[in-house]
């Protein structure tokens, strides 16, 4: 069964490449060693959350920076998972805690190496369609998106949460099953090689680039990296397979020489595909014109019809019709904190939360400007990973988003100062608050039901805890936008 991955096989996988160090067994509150092909049992899909352990998967446990995942190895074993760890720090093998439950431990000297090498093997058992997406900006929701369109047919499997990492990928690979008919897999990156990495891991038949910009260049460095890294995806794709490319993004004509396969570009004035955005009015979310063509909008803003539109565009691309497309759209559901409208103490707020960078930060101010009602106000976060430059980019972010007609700015943190800054200077009304709850104070006392409001900074941020303080402290009750 292509569902059941046989602890054996895994060893074997591993030891054919040189990255198993032992296989131990926990069998009655006891450790023992056994040989790779001795291994009993099996698990499908696996994790890297201990407190998501579940009877027959693989639990990853990585050394990092606070603790070693190893330490959890017996606490998983509780509920029935195996697991896949490095040796200790003292390059002891078995681990000191005594067994919480039977199980199968893998340990190799590369554990995220292993793991993807087992992610490789998995795939390789599974003939179906991928679909692979990077870029920039819009990769979850594109995902997303592209997820809901396929899921009315055929069931998709599609990257969970933020598991778009060296570590996220082969994670959302060892889901597999023989019931998916495709799957939908996020690929992020912070430099050059990484999305190689990832990609030749999924084995993806359509790539979607959704674009390039000044993100993650802490590592990246420059723009002309970060089209090169997304570029990466490119060389993955084979002969037969179809890349999405956005005619309107830097570096879009050196993918288009680069792509091994067929291209499908769109954009505003260029491309195969031609599109456009037209705001809802009374419908807050608007609609996508796709050649001539109306698609109601679930996410406000035209960032985010340029994201359905790749979505559309890589769903026709593994032989969808559009009146399949349409009935999945209808099931679409974001994920948190990633564009959602909400009404909250009457409130319209756009709840962009997530993440941040200078390009994804002016195109959501553009949303809420667009979307229907009374006063905005922008509530902004820092923007992490943008390097040495990263104060004048907070800077030049934040007279951008003045220039575009946002008249009220609150700015959480001193680290996000120079948005601030910047916004002043080009004549906005800016305020710069400690924390998420000064900012919660200052929205309450400040706004009134009709009002709109943007959330929006880097995960680092944590721009959620502004609504959380809202609900806690004033009171807000949600309600369903309008």
């Amino acid at each position: 069964m292509t569902d059941r991955y046989e602890l054996q096989r895994a060893a074997l996988d591993l030891q054919t490449v040189g990255l198993l160090r032992a296989v131990v067994v926990a069998r009655s509150g006891a450790w023992s060693e056994v040989a790779a092909d001795a291994a009993a049992g099996w698990f499908h899909g696996a994790f890297l959350d201990s407190r998501e352990a579940r009877s027959d998967a693989l639990f990853v446990g990585l050394p990092g920076t606070r603790t070693d995942g190893r330490r959890f190895a017996s606490t998983v074993m509780a509920a029935g998972s195996h697991a896949l760890t490095g040796p200790g720090r003292d390059g002891t093998v078995v681990p000191a805690d005594p067994p919480a439950g039977d199980g199968t431990i893998l340990v190799s000297h590369d554990p995220e190496a292993a793991l993807a090498r087992l992610a490789t093997c998995w795939r390789d058992r599974h003939d179906l369609p991928v679909i692979g997406i990077t870029g920039s900006n819009g990769k979850t929701t594109t995902k997303d998106f592209a997820a809901a369109l396929l899921g009315a047919h055929d069931s998709v499997l599609a990257t969970r949460g933020n598991l778009n990492s060296a570590q996220g990928v082969p994670v959302t690979v060892l889901g597999l099953a023989s019931s998916h008919r495709f799957a939908v897999v996020e690929m992020g990156a912070s430099a050059v090689g990484h999305i190689a990495a990832r990609a030749a891991v999924a084995r993806p038949l359509v790539g979607v680039i959704t674009n390039a910009a000044a993100a993650h260049l802490e590592e990246f460095g420059s723009l002309d990296a970060v089209i090169e890294g997304k570029g990466e995806l490119l060389a993955a794709l084979p002969p037969g397979g179809t890349a999405i490319l956005n005619a309107d993004s830097p570096g879009y004509g050196a993918w288009r020489e680069r792509s091994p396969c067929a291209v499908v570009s769109w954009g505003r004035e260029t491309g195969d595909h031609r599109w456009t955005w037209e705001a809802g009015g009374e419908q807050a979310a608007g609609w996508l014109v796709l050649d001539g063509e109306r698609w109601p909008m679930p996410l406000p803003g035209s960032h985010n019809a340029a994201n359905l539109c790749a979505a559309i565009l890589a769903a026709r691309a593994v032989g969808l019709d559009d009146e399949t497309l349409a009935a999945g759209l209808r099931s679409f559901r974001p994920s948190d904190h990633r564009g959602a409208l909400r009404r909250l103490g009457g409130r319209l707020v756009l709840d962009d939360s997530y993440n941040a960078n200078p390009e994804s930060m002016q195109a959501a101010v553009r949303a809420l400007l667009d979307l229907p009602g009374g006063d905005a106000i922008a509530v902004l976060g820092f923007m992490a990973e943008l390097g040495p430059d990263s104060d004048d980019l907070h800077r030049a972010c934040g007279a951008s988003c003045a220039g575009l007609g946002l008249r009220r700015l609150l700015v959480v943190g001193e680290r996000a100062a120079a948005l601030h800054d910047g916004f002043r200077t080009a004549g906005g009304e800016a305020t710069l608050v400690v924390d998420h709850a000064a900012a919660a104070d200052i929205l309450a006392a400040s706004t009134g039901v009709g009002d709109r409001i943007l959330i929006k900074g880097s995960r680092s941020a944590s721009m959620e805890s502004v609504l959380d303080e809202l609900a806690a402290r004033h009171d807000w009750q949600e309600e369903h936008p309008s």
